[in-house]
């Protein structure tokens, strides 16, 4: 446990291919839109509706991207640590104890690999903004998929705007103001802005299509009770043991070390059962021991 494990965010790691895509597909294609707009009738609206959506979204996403998803109480042993103070675990009632860490954790924490800290109710880590959202950020990382999903609904309804008139009324997007005259050095290049609207069109749609799937997703989460490690988990293990009934509880429990989970997956007839789940690797170990009816869950590091 160190000072830069608690300060770590998206911005402060390397940056990942996801988060330079995100860059690629999202900047240039507002610009463009704000560019374009001139084109139109009411451009002042178009303009103050696509402003207030930019700065929704890009707040949004700049402020998840630098959140600390951290267990709050990692921050409290390290003050201790600091302080020369003892921490006492017990009346904190935190069982749980992360090796990695050397911190004792709650029960609904999770150690993420990519980070390298443990995420307060982890949820997932997004590769898209590089850091993990968990209980802390999660409110947040909602509205910025939100906010994202109407800006580029906004921003598609703009180009095909263009694109309509552009194929049916020609003349009414020819330049014939100032701001248009600022925006577009030529008066005949009305080609080349309904080709870049075609193909800002198609990236706006790839960016909706993602937003709207995962916003949807996370909404049957919230319904469900459920979180995005738990839904992975319990699809997993089905996978593995299809014929095995697991309790509602049996992830939600998992906590950061090693963990028995006694009469939650039943038809084992008695035997134990290793279960090592990774990212990359699900695999079942039988034990040759058949005292106990139990299950061993190991999920030291996830995501």
């Amino acid at each position: 446990m160190n000072k830069n494990s608690i300060n770590k965010n998206g911005c402060t790691q390397s940056p990942t291919l996801h988060q330079l895509i995100t860059y690629i597909l999202y900047f240039p294609n507002i610009l463009n839109c704000f560019f374009l707009i001139s084109l139109l009738d009411y451009y002042a609206i178009h303009f103050t509706i696509l402003g207030i959506l930019t700065l929704m979204s890009i707040i949004s996403s700049v402020k998840t991207t630098l959140s600390r998803p951290i267990d709050q109480f990692i921050i409290q042993q390290y003050k201790a640590q600091v302080q020369g103070q003892h921490f006492d675990n017990g009346s904190n009632k935190l069982e749980s104890f992360c090796e990695i860490c050397n911190a004792y954790v709650q029960e609904n924490t999770k150690h993420c690999r990519n980070c390298d800290r443990c995420c307060q109710g982890f949820d997932h880590h997004c590769k898209w903004i590089n850091n993990c959202v968990g209980n802390l950020n999660y409110n947040l990382f909602i509205f910025m998929i939100t906010s994202t999903l109407f800006l580029f609904m906004y921003t598609m309804l703009i180009y095909i705007s263009i694109i309509v008139l552009y194929q049916t009324n020609y003349e009414t997007l020819l330049i014939d103001n100032e701001l248009q005259k600022f925006h577009f050095t030529k008066e005949n290049d009305l080609n080349v802005k309904y080709i870049l609207s075609i193909v800002m069109l198609g990236d706006s749609t790839l960016i909706v299509i993602l937003m709207l799937q995962l916003l949807l997703f996370h909404i049957y989460l919230i319904i469900k009770g459920t979180t995005t490690y738990d839904f992975i988990m319990k699809s997993q293990f089905k996978k593995i043991l299809p014929q095995f009934q697991i309790g509602p509880q049996t992830f939600q429990n998992a906590s950061k070390t090693t963990q028995k989970v006694i009469h939650e997956i039943y038809g084992l007839a008695k035997k134990n059962t290793l279960v090592e789940i990774t990212q990359n690797q699900h695999k079942m170990i039988p034990d040759k021991q058949t005292i106990q009816d139990e299950t061993i869950i190991e999920n030291q590091i996830q995501a």
